[in-house]
């Protein structure tokens, strides 16, 4: 059984509630933690109405940021995985080979600003951290053709939490799934992708968003 839904961080903070029940229950979380203070704190004169506004406004774009892909974020720790990749390249040319994985813990740190503006004046600025932890239980993968085609029994505890660095923190959720509801094998995935060739000419620089990844670390049990 393979997963037919992407499972996201919202899902693990908000389970089984719709959009704007989750929303509402972060807005009253971050009301609890003073954010619009923060959010607002180099404003000359706030109302109270500024302030309602600048609190939900706050909590749309963070409540915009929990569509991460949580199979994703765990076929990325896989990529890095040593024995995963060895085996894909192994494979690559054809054969299959079964991967015993010990348990070990995928984590991800997500690190953004969120500048806050009236009539096009920066009044604040809010620092996040959005942290997803995954510690999946030991389980076989099976590897194709350098692909990961098919994964044995197994659980992952998802640890989901949104600290502001001023404030501390602001929520935090866990939850147990199979690692087969987590990863969307319904198409084979590559593990290992090659080099593509470097450019006959400069075409130009682009500077990306890349967040703070804190590798994969595996743990035998004795």
């Amino acid at each position: 059984m393979t997963n037919t839904t992407t499972i996201t961080t919202r899902g693990i903070l908000f389970y089984g509630s719709t959009r704007e029940s989750g929303l509402n229950e972060l807005t009253e979380h971050l009301r609890e933690r003073g954010i619009e203070q923060l959010a607002l704190r180099r404003a000359p004169a706030v109302s109270a109405l500024l302030r309602l506004s600048a609190l939900h406004e706050v909590a749309e774009a963070v409540d915009g940021l929990l569509q991460l892909d949580l199979g994703g974020i765990t076929v990325a720790g896989w990529r890095r995985y040593e024995r995963l990749r060895s085996a894909a390249i192994r494979t690559h040319s054809g054969g299959s080979e079964q991967v015993e994985l010990f348990e070990h813990e995928i984590t991800q740190t997500y690190c953004p600003r969120l500048d806050v503006t009236i009539d096009g004046n920066r009044v604040g600025e809010l620092n996040l951290e959005l942290c997803v932890a995954l510690l999946l239980q030991p389980l076989t993968a099976t590897v194709r053709d350098g692909l990961l085609v098919a994964l044995g029994p197994g659980d992952c505890t998802i640890t989901v939490s949104i600290t502001v660095p001023e404030l501390g923190p602001i929520m935090e959720r866990k939850r147990t799934l199979h690692v087969a509801t987590l990863v969307d094998l319904r198409r084979p995935i590559p593990l290992v992708y090659r080099q593509p060739a470097a450019p006959t000419s400069p075409i130009g620089r682009t500077q990306r968003y890349s967040p703070a990844t804190r590798g994969v670390s595996e743990q035998r049990r004795s």
